[in-house]
């Protein structure tokens, strides 16, 4: 097992990784006819998004997709040899995502090491939340000083006390703000914790 590659989003006219989304009405490639299948240790799930927004709205801008036969077009794009095997590109195909992303980008020297996985918010130098209604943006904070927070609290990256090595792969695996921003409470509001 390696770190994955991230899922990324263009936010201000700059690169984010996606680091953690809770919601619904994500991109779903077998909602296209896509089976994508792993593309290497650093890829297990098989595709690699790359979103933007534009007037506010989330859009599916790039695909890199691993498959074993050759893809069917997707949003009027054809598919050409790409990272993996296809690659799509210029897609603006609409993404009708309700709920919240958290992105980060920037390296912090002295972060701990961590080579499974994805990385958590918490070891980027600038992190957002975004809040999404239906695939709008309706909502945005930077959390950079809130997970520089956090990060002062960590040692290390690796399981925590009285967890198991294979939880803890799994957690690496997922994108869930419980494992991207140790602490935060569902609501959001780090300052609400007991």
């Amino acid at each position: 097992m390696s770190a994955q590659i991230p899922d990324e989003l263009r936010y201000r006219g700059r690169l984010f990784a996606l680091t953690a989304a809770e919601g619904v009405g994500g991109f779903d490639p077998a909602e296209h006819g896509l089976t994508p299948r792993p593309a290497s240790t650093a890829c297990w799930r098989g595709t690699v998004c790359r979103y933007r927004l534009r007037y506010r709205q989330l859009l599916l801008d790039r695909l890199d997709l691993a498959t074993d036969d050759p893809p069917p077009p997707l949003a009027g794009a054809e598919p050409r040899a790409g990272r993996y095997d296809w690659r799509y590109r210029d897609l603006g195909l609409p993404v009708p995502f309700t709920g919240r992303m958290l992105v980060g980008r920037g390296d912090v020297d002295g972060t701990p090491y961590l080579n499974m996985g994805f990385w958590p918010a918490w070891m980027y130098a600038e992190a957002h939340e975004l809040t999404f209604t239906d695939g709008t943006l309706t909502g945005a904070r930077d959390v950079s000083d809130d997970l520089a927070a956090v990060r002062d609290t960590i040692a290390e990256a690796g399981p925590g006390a009285g967890e198991s090595s294979s939880d803890w792969i799994a957690r690496t695996f997922s994108l869930t703000f419980a494992y991207s921003w140790p602490g935060l409470l569902s609501g959001g509001d780090p300052s609400a914790e007991s």
